[in-house]
């Protein structure tokens, strides 16, 4: 169940799209023993690209806090079944989302429905993306940085990848990260203090910042230390609901390159993808009533 207010509007919860139609995700075992060379080849002519090639757009609700439960705060929403928002006021108004994680879902029970088969696909050369929004409280950081006893999607990502990677032994990786965040329409690299205001660029390859900083990463371990280090530069502030509150989006990129490891490999294709994490917050008095929701949207 969630915790939004009594007067709750719908807002995030509803779907872009004007019919209910949606396609419950699918839990995949552990890719990393799934992976083979045939995975990195391209889709030939008539092919249909994987089903996984797609948006889906899930939502997990949070449990009322101790606080909440001092102010008498009430349910507003809840998940009915794995696929449907429905009104604890007005049993009439629902939502279909692609899969509803209730209050009592783990961490990690969100990531290997909602998040793993991107993960996988970036290793394979497809880029992807992992967006989690919600006003402030509702538990984007819960659910994309964790902590050491409940880790997020974000580490859970990472030591998949290097998963992969270890039982991947017919290819080489070189693994880089960035980390960026938006503070007032600005934007400021987190991995480098000096770099303020950056500039968004846009060539033939796509949109990139120009001048962001991207660290090689070797481990787990050391991806999480410059995570930890980025922290240290956001900005935060207290708030009604939240005494640290996040004050700033901010975007992790992955970025993935690999080719055949064999002592000769001319001619032979090197991919490259992005996987890219981010979170976002929403402006507190125009979704009043949604705190205790998140939405994670994966293409």
């Amino acid at each position: 169940m969630a915790s939004p207010r009594r007067n709750a509007s719908h807002g995030e919860a509803a779907r872009s799209d004007s019919s209910p139609t949606y396609t419950p995700a699918t839990p995949r075992s552990r890719f990393a023993a799934e992976f083979s060379p045939e995975a990195f080849d391209e889709p030939g002519a008539g092919e249909a690209p994987s089903a996984k090639e797609s948006v889906t757009a899930t939502v997990r609700f949070r449990p009322l806090s101790s606080r909440e439960i001092r102010q008498g705060e009430e349910i507003a929403w809840y998940a009915d079944g794995e696929t449907i928002v429905r009104s604890e006021h007005n049993p009439n108004i629902a939502y279909a989302y692609d899969r509803v994680f209730g209050p009592t879902t783990t961490t990690q029970q969100v990531y290997d429905v909602a998040a793993q088969h991107v993960v996988g696909g970036a290793m394979q050369g497809i880029n992807g993306t992992i967006f989690a929004y919600g006003v402030t409280s509702s538990g984007k950081t819960h659910t994309m940085h964790g902590d050491q006893r409940s880790p997020g999607i974000i580490p859970l990502a990472v030591k998949d990848a290097f998963g992969i990677i270890q039982e991947t032994l017919n290819r080489e990786f070189l693994l880089r990260v960035s980390y960026l965040e938006i503070y007032n329409e600005v934007v400021n690299d987190l991995l480098n203090p000096a770099g303020k205001n950056l500039r968004i660029r846009e060539d033939l390859q796509g949109t990139f910042v120009e001048g962001i900083k991207e660290e090689v990463v070797l481990s787990p371990t050391h991806v999480l230390s410059l995570i930890a280090a980025g922290e240290e530069h956001r900005h935060i502030g207290s708030t009604n609901f939240n005494l640290l509150s996040s004050r700033s989006h901010t975007i992790f990129t992955l970025t993935v390159e690999s080719s055949p490891f064999c002592e000769s490999n001319e001619g032979e294709t090197v991919t490259f993808s992005q996987l890219v994490q981010r979170v976002q917050g929403l402006k507190q008095q125009e979704h009043a009533g949604r705190k205790g929701l998140i939405s994670i949207k994966v293409c």
